[in-house]
């Protein structure tokens, strides 16, 4: 499947889509406020964007699903753009039918608001979309980017455009998750050579074991969820 057939949202498709789960006491439609709820009250624990280029067959299919099916257990939610869009098509988890294999907090979301836990962007063209998404989520809550329970990850491996993405995430303030293919020599070499470099608020973490880093990213959206005392 080309990045240019595959299925996408726009933004205002996922934003329209929230509204399904606005208390209308409350929040306010037409705005990322739905969602920041969700977060902040536990329902949801935090977002992924899963971004995946070219060569990502290299990865093991299976793998990469089971990384998915185990972060939406975790009632976190999938963005998805390139490879890991057909990944998910595949495995049907771009069907509202896969709300039965998400924890408690995320089936309710894709109940109330009719979607599935892995939400299509369309391909690596569509990248500046989750920009436009982190800084209204960032507008909407006053936090910093950096401070929000959202992180990034390729489970494919270090390629050139995985790198160059990694670093823009990383530059933004979104701690990202590279996936390595298995290696020789050191993880500390490998990561020298491949050019990934941390930034000021946010940093890369490397496995070759999706398993590990599906604990790591995790692991890291409860303690940006416990920096701000949610």
């Amino acid at each position: 499947m080309s990045d240019s057939s595959l299925p996408k949202l726009e933004v205002g498709d996922i934003i329209q889509a929230l509204d399904g789960v606005c208390n209308s006491q409350v929040d306010t439609a037409g705005s990322t406020k739905p969602l920041l709820e969700c977060v902040v009250s536990g329902v949801l624990r935090g977002a992924v964007v899963m971004l995946g280029t070219e060569g990502s067959e290299a990865r093991d299919t299976g793998e990469y699903v089971a990384l998915m099916k185990k972060l939406i257990a975790s009632d976190i939610v999938l963005l998805a753009i390139g490879y890991p869009v057909s990944v998910a098509a595949d495995a049907g988890l771009l069907d509202p039918k896969a709300k039965e294999l998400c924890g408690d907090g995320l089936k309710r979301v894709c109940e109330l608001a009719q979607i599935p836990p892995v939400l299509p962007l369309g391909g690596l063209e569509n990248i500046g979309n989750v920009v436009t998404i982190a800084q209204a989520l960032s507008g909407d809550s006053g936090l910093a980017v950096h401070q929000l329970p959202v992180v990034g990850c390729d489970a494919a491996g270090v390629s050139k455009q995985a790198v160059e993405l990694g670093n823009t995430f990383v530059g933004l303030g979104v701690d990202t998750f590279i996936g390595i293919l298995p290696y020789e020599g050191s993880l500390e070499d490998v990561v020298a050579a491949s050019g990934l470099v941390d930034g000021e608020n946010a940093k890369h973490t490397v496995s070759a074991d999706l398993e590990e880093l599906g604990d790591a990213i995790i692991a890291d959206i409860e303690k940006k969820r416990s920096a701000i005392a949610i």
